[in-house]
């Protein structure tokens, strides 16, 4: 049943069994039937065909857990027996939108240079959807990002690696004081990163509007440098990490002080309940991103 269950989780974390089947180097037919059969073993319907394409049915979401959790165990027997074994086979990161740049890459490097027979796979995406991925074990770890008003700012999911201040920055030629209050930002409209993605976008917002402010949105980025070069032409002002305002920025924009202002982003490291004999490797990229995001 063990390679059943690899070819229904397979399934499940792509998608398609086109995909599964190339994974698996088995025909898609093989894949079908390989599903097909742990249906017949378990009694129970996994997939509902009447949808195109076929989504999980409440059995099949909850075999998917118990498989995910079957086949880490399973992976887990082989290294304690292969004691002197690294650790092998797909290790599937994801990490939060804001944080996918050159210093990730780096990390990557090195992580494989640790670890050479991992098979290393990397999505990025928002904060939620990376936590719910890592809880249900679509991946084995992911860095995450938990950001807004520093003193209300939520305990985050995971390990804490590092933690950073969040500045106000606007065009370098702006009339604004470097130290300016809630009243004179709100004359100018700002350009972010989706509301998803950023607490700090909500606890400022929040906290404009406190004061009697009005926020205003001119331009809503997924992009840091596209953020940075419309500020610099003045479509704006922002918010951004202090790590992120590099010397290239710097000839772009200014940082704002503001009174009352005070935003945070931590930045942490979460594992799933299946990552089994990839411990070594989360910790190995914990140790990374504390010392690219320092804690």
């Amino acid at each position: 049943m063990l390679d059943e269950m690899r070819a229904f989780v397979l399934l499940a974390d792509t998608g398609s069994v086109k995909r599964s089947a190339e994974r698996l180097r088995l025909t898609q037919p093989a894949v079908t039937r390989q599903i097909q059969r742990l249906e017949h073993l378990l009694r129970t319907d996994l997939l509902d065909r009447r949808i195109k394409p076929p989504a999980l049915t409440a059995s099949g979401l909850v075999v998917l857990n118990r498989a995910r959790a079957v086949l880490a165990s399973i992976d887990d027997l082989k290294q304690t027996v292969a004691a002197d074994a690294d650790p092998s086979g797909p290790f599937r990161i994801g990490v939060s939108h804001s944080l996918a740049d050159a210093g990730l890459a780096e990390m990557m490097h090195q992580l494989r240079l640790r670890y050479p027979r991992l098979e290393l796979s990397l999505a990025s995406g928002w904060t939620p959807e990376l936590v719910d991925q890592v809880e249900d074990g679509r991946l084995d770890a992911a860095i995450l990002v938990f950001a807004g008003n520093d003193p209300d700012l939520l305990t985050p999911l995971g390990h804490v690696v590092g933690k950073e201040e969040i500045v106000i920055v606007a065009p370098k030629d702006l009339p604004l004081p470097r130290h300016s209050n809630l009243k004179q930002l709100s004359q100018y409209p700002w350009v972010l990163l989706p509301d998803k993605s950023c607490g700090a976008r909500r606890a400022l917002q929040t906290l404009i509007e406190r004061d009697g402010g009005q926020f205003r949105l001119a331009a809503e980025v997924y992009d840091v440098e596209l953020q940075v070069s419309l500020i610099h032409e003045g479509a704006g002002i922002g918010i951004l990490p202090r790590g992120k305002i590099t010397a290239e920025f710097k000839d772009k924009v200014k940082i704002v002080r503001a009174q009352g202002v005070n935003l945070g982003m931590i930045v942490s490291i979460a594992h799933s309940p299946f990552v089994s004999n990839k411990g070594a490797c989360v910790d190995f990229l914990r140790s990374q991103c504390a010392r690219q995001y320092g804690s």
